[in-house]
C-alpha cells in the first residue's frame, strides 16, 4: 500500500516560514535566494562556525539548489565561502554527499519515513543538512583556514558579471530619459542620472554577502523597469523621476554649500609661494638613467638663526614607506598634508595594480577567448575567409586586426607595467630622499656635538674665571683685617673698597652664567 508524502511545494513552504521567524538552529539560517522564485530551488544559507577552532568566529555562506524530487532526494549544496574541508570541491565548493552522514543516508531516512510519515522532527530538511554540515565542520576545527571573507571564483566573477551588464543596461536607459535644462545642467554637465548609479554601484561595490548581492540586484532590475517607462513625458514613471533628481538637486547643492563653509573655515595647510623646500633635487646628465639624487636646500642653519641658543637634532621618520624630517612639536599642517597625499596616491596605485593583475587579466583572457572562438565559428561558416589581414601588416606597420597587439590582454599588460614602473620611481625617488635626510640628521648631529663642547669649554673657563675673582676677594679682606690691627685706617679703606669691588664683580658675573648654566643643562 502506497504511502501519501507531503507535497514538495508544501514542504518548501513551511520550511521557508520556520527560516523566516527564526525558530530553528541559533547556529545556523537560511532562505530564498530570490523572494520571487515561484518554485524555491534556490536558497542561501550561512552557517556560525563551531567555536574552539579555526572556524571560530566565522560565518560561511553556502547555496542550495532543491531539485524537482525533493524531499526524496537530498539538495545540492555549495560553500560560496572558501573553506578547507575534507568532501569539499576546491574549485566550487561543492559538498559531496558521501561526506556528511546526512546527506549520505538521505535516501534511506526518506524511505524510513515512507513508513513513518510523523516523526517528532523533520530530520530531512535544509535546517538538518546545514546543521550536519556544521557538525562535520566541527570534527575538521583543526586544519588551517583561507582569509576570512574569501569566496570561490565562480562565485566572485558571476556576480561581477551579473552587475557589470545591469550597469550598463541602467547607464543606457537612464540616458534615453528626456530632462529639463535646470534638472541636466543643475550639478554640472553629467547627466544627472549617470552620476546617481555610478555613486550607488561605486558606494556598494564591496559587498559579498549573497543576500545584500541579491537584494541589491533586484532593486536594480526594478529601477531598469522604471527607467524604461520613463522615456515617455506622458508616465507617472517620468514624473517620479524628475520630482526625485530635483529634491536631489536640492539636498547635493545644500552639502556642496556646508562643505564649502567648512573648507572656509579651516586652516589652510597649502604650502606658501615663500616656502623653502627642505630638498632640491640634483639635475642628471643627458643620457643618465640612474636614481635620482638630493641635497639639503638650506639645512643645516647656523646657530645665530636658531632659536633659544640650542640645536635641536631632528629625527628621521617613516609614514608607509615616506620618509620625512621631524623638526619639532607640534608637526607642521604642511607637513600632514603632504604626507596624507602622497600616502593616498600611492595606496591607490598599489590597490589598482593588484586588481588589475588579479581581475582585470583573468577577465581580459577570458574576453580574448571568446574573441578567437567567434572568429573561429565565423571562419567555419564563411566559405570563402580572407586570410590577407593575417599574412600582412596594415598601411603604417601596424599589426594586423587578431594579432598579438589587437587583444584586450595587451593594453592591460601595457598598464600594469606602467603602473608598476610608476610605483618603483616613486619607490627609488622616496629612498633618495631618505638618504639625503639622514645626511642631514648626521651633520646637526656634528654640529650639536661640537656646540655642546664650546658651550662646555666656555662654562669652565667662567667658572675657572670666577674661582680666580673669589681668591682675589678673600685676599684683598684678609689684608683690609690686618692693617686695621697694625692701625693703618687709609690703607685699610681703600683695601676694602677694593675687596668690595671685587665681590660686586663676582656677583654681578655670577648671576647671568648661573642662569645661563641652568638654562643650557643636558
Amino acid at each position: 500500500m502506497a504511502v501519501a508524502q507531503v507535497p514538495r511545494n508544501f514542504k518548501l513552504l513551511a520550511e521557508l516560514e520556520k527560516g523566516e521567524k527564526g525558530m530553528g538552529a541559533g547556529a545556523c539560517s537560511y532562505g530564498l535566494e530570490d523572494p520571487e522564485d515561484i518554485f524555491m530551488t534556490h536558497w542561501t544559507g550561512t552557517i556560525w562556525g563551531p567555536p574552539h577552532g579555526q572556524h571560530e568566529n566565522r560565518i560561511y555562506e553556502l547555496k542550495m539548489e532543491c531539485g524537482p524530487n525533493y524531499p526524496r532526494e537530498p539538495p545540492l549544496i555549495h560553500f560560496v565561502s572558501q573553506i578547507n574541508l575534507p568532501g569539499v570541491n576546491q574549485t566550487d565548493g561543492k559538498v559531496d554527499r558521501n561526506a556528511v552522514a546526512v546527506l549520505r543516508d538521505w535516501t534511506r531516512i526518506a524511505n524510513e519515513l515512507a513508513k513513518n510519515p510523523r516523526p517528532k522532527e523533520d530530520p530531512l530538511s535544509l535546517e538538518a543538512a546545514l546543521i550536519a554540515i556544521r557538525k562535520y565542520m566541527e570534527e575538521h576545527k583543526k586544519l588551517p583556514q583561507p582569509p576570512e571573507g574569501s569566496k570561490y571564483a565562480m562565485y566572485k566573477l558571476a556576480r561581477s558579471w551579473d552587475g557589470f551588464a545591469l550597469y550598463k543596461a541602467l547607464i543606457r536607459q537612464g540616458l534615453r530619459v528626456p530632462l529639463p535644462d535646470d534638472i541636466t545642467t543643475g550639478l554640472g554637465p553629467v547627466n544627472p542620472i549617470r552620476s546617481l548609479i555610478r555613486n550607488g554601484f561605486r558606494r556598494n561595490r564591496k559587498d559579498t554577502s549573497l543576500r545584500l548581492v541579491n537584494s541589491a540586484l533586484a532593486n536594480g532590475y526594478k529601477y531598469l523597469a522604471l527607467l524604461s517607462a520613463a522615456q515617455t513625458t506622458t508616465t507617472p514613471e517620468h514624473a517620479s523621476v524628475l520630482t526625485f533628481l530635483r529634491e536631489n538637486q536640492v539636498r547635493v547643492l545644500a552639502v556642496k554649500a556646508k562643505i564649502a563653509a567648512d573648507i572656509a573655515a579651516r586652516e589652510c595647510s597649502k604650502p606658501g609661494p615663500d616656502l623653502i623646500p627642505l630638498l632640491t633635487r640634483v639635475p642628471k646628465a643627458p643620457g643618465d638613467h640612474g636614481p635620482p639624487e638630493y641635497v639639503a636646500t638650506n639645512r643645516p642653519r647656523p646657530l645665530a638663526e636658531l632659536k633659544g641658543g640650542i640645536r635641536k637634532v631632528p629625527t628621521l621618520d617613516d609614514s608607509q614607506a615616506f620618509p620625512f624630517l621631524r623638526l619639532g612639536k607640534p608637526q607642521s599642517p604642511v607637513l600632514s598634508r603632504m604626507i596624507r597625499q602622497t600616502t593616498r596616491r600611492a595606496a591607490a596605485r598599489t590597490l589598482k595594480l593588484i586588481e588589475l593583475q588579479k581581475k582585470g587579466t583573468l577577465n581580459a583572457g577570458r574576453e580574448d577567448q571568446w574573441d578567437k572562438l567567434v572568429d573561429k565559428l565565423r571562419r567555419a561558416h564563411d566559405p570563402h575567409p580572407d586570410t590577407s589581414d593575417e599574412t600582412e601588416e596594415t598601411a603604417g606597420g601596424h599589426p594586423p586586426p587578431g594579432g598579438p597587439a589587437d587583444t584586450f590582454v595587451a593594453p592591460l599588460t601595457t598598464e600594469i607595467k606602467r603602473l608598476a614602473a610608476k610605483l618603483n620611481t616613486a619607490r627609488n625617488d622616496q629612498v633618495a630622499r631618505g638618504q639625503a635626510m639622514w645626511k642631514i640628521v648626521e651633520q646637526e648631529q656634528e654640529l650639536a656635538r661640537k656646540e655642546a663642547k664650546k658651550r662646555k669649554e666656555k662654562l669652565r673657563k667662567q667658572k675657572r674665571d670666577e674661582r680666580r675673582r673669589s681668591e682675589v676677594g678673600s685676599l684683598l679682606t684678609e689684608m683690609v683685617r690686618e692693617a686695621k690691627i697694625q692701625g693703618g685706617m687709609d690703607l685699610a679703606g681703600d683695601l676694602e673698597k677694593l675687596s668690595l669691588s671685587a665681590k660686586s664683580t663676582v656677583k654681578r658675573e655670577k648671576k647671568p652664567e648661573a642662569d645661563q648654566f641652568d638654562k643650557y643643562h643636558w
